[in-house]
């Protein structure tokens, strides 16, 4: 009896020590669970990635994850595509964009209104040195005929549009700015973009430097978007690209992020991380992975924590599909920058967001 007494004794002590294991299991798990998109929908938050339009339309799995994990999709409208020839617009890449969205019950964001020479039609004759020879009057109607009719025709699907991209670039956005002036061309087109739809979320978009928000080039862009408001530009939104490397980035990502939304509180709009991969470096190591989660973890906790910041978006749904792989300018053919691995598996960094996503505002 005594034996028996021990032994019983014995298992009640196992099953007490296991229940908190269990426990602590049972909430990791739950951790895990769910999508992006329910935890991002919870706080009132966009998170979102890049409708790559060659791949999801021969790629059976683009779309389904897409619209199970994310709330907003960008959706690629450079002048070349929209408007091949002068009032002649095809609008076939935009309505697909659409149809899915309101498949999905999502929105879109568009990608981008204004951009440098090489996205415009050919007709525009940017790539001469006299940019076609337009005057600065006519310049400025063919500007006005675009904009507002890519926003007309988004119409409510689209809750923002990236309306000048990359302005503090080298060129400056080139013929745009050289015929129309360096503020002018930005300033007419948010005028004219918040004509079309008074509703859409306005954005002016820039980039910083690999190694985290460069301040010099920060303090460049706010001076320009003081300079471009004064002027009359209705700017709700700047956009930030956060294009990273690990082997480049700075440890003071994450005090330099907050700088930036500190000044955005001050000049008074809001901020939305628009472009975002982390290259792991040359090394595939679980080190690597595990820090490019801490990055992804950091960058959209911080962003959830400041009010101000209204939305995240990837720069690309899977790895394989990396940006990175193909560019001239980059070519990194190893990069895995993204949160879905290249079967769409969830990777280390898929986990960060939603482990930020979480815990909320």
């Amino acid at each position: 009896m005594t034996e028996v007494r021990q032994k019983a004794g014995l298992f009640l002590v196992m099953i007490v020590a296991l229940v908190p294991l269990a426990v602590s299991q049972k909430k990791e798990a739950a951790s895990d669970s769910g999508t992006l998109r329910q935890a991002a929908d919870s706080t009132g938050f966009w998170v979102g990635t890049t409708i790559q339009g060659r791949m999801w339309n021969r790629d059976p799995q683009y779309k389904p994850v897409m619209g199970k994990e994310f709330n907003a999709g960008v959706s690629i409208v450079f002048p070349n595509l929209t408007e091949p020839e002068r009032g002649h617009f095809d609008w076939d890449a935009m309505d697909e964009a659409m149809s899915f969205a309101k498949q999905y019950k999502m929105k879109l964001m568009g990608h981008c209104l204004v951009y440098r020479n090489m996205q415009t039609g050919p007709w525009m004759r940017f790539n001469s040195a006299q940019c076609g020879g337009w005057s600065a009057k006519d310049l400025s109607d063919v500007l006005k005929e675009h904009v507002q009719a890519v926003v007309r025709h988004g119409g409510d699907t689209y809750y923002s549009w990236e309306v000048v991209n990359e302005p503090t670039n080298p060129t400056h956005n080139g013929c745009w700015s050289r015929v129309l002036g360096e503020d002018d061309y930005i300033v007419k087109a948010f005028q004219y973009a918040r004509e079309a739809n008074p509703n859409a979320l306005l954005l002016l978009n820039d980039t910083f430097g690999q190694g985290g928000i460069d301040k010099e080039r920060a303090d460049e862009f706010w001076t320009l978007v003081n300079r471009v408001k004064k002027k009359g530009a209705p700017i709700d939104v700047v956009g930030t690209e956060m294009h990273w490397e690990l082997p480049r980035l700075r440890p003071t990502y994450v005090d330099e992020f907050k700088n930036f939304l500190a000044k955005a509180r001050e000049v008074g709009v809001k901020v939305h991380i628009t472009e975002m991969d982390v290259y792991q470096g040359s090394d595939d190591t679980v080190e690597s992975f595990n820090k490019q989660k801490e990055v992804f973890y950091n960058v959209v906790h911080t962003c959830l924590k400041d009010s101000n910041c209204i939305g995240f978006m990837t720069w690309g749904i899977a790895d394989r599909y990396s940006w990175l792989r193909t560019s001239d300018w980059k070519n990194l053919p190893n990069a895995k920058p993204v949160l879905f691995d290249e079967q769409y598996g969830k990777k280390a960094a898929y986990y960060g967001v939603l482990q930020a996503l979480k815990e909320g505002r």
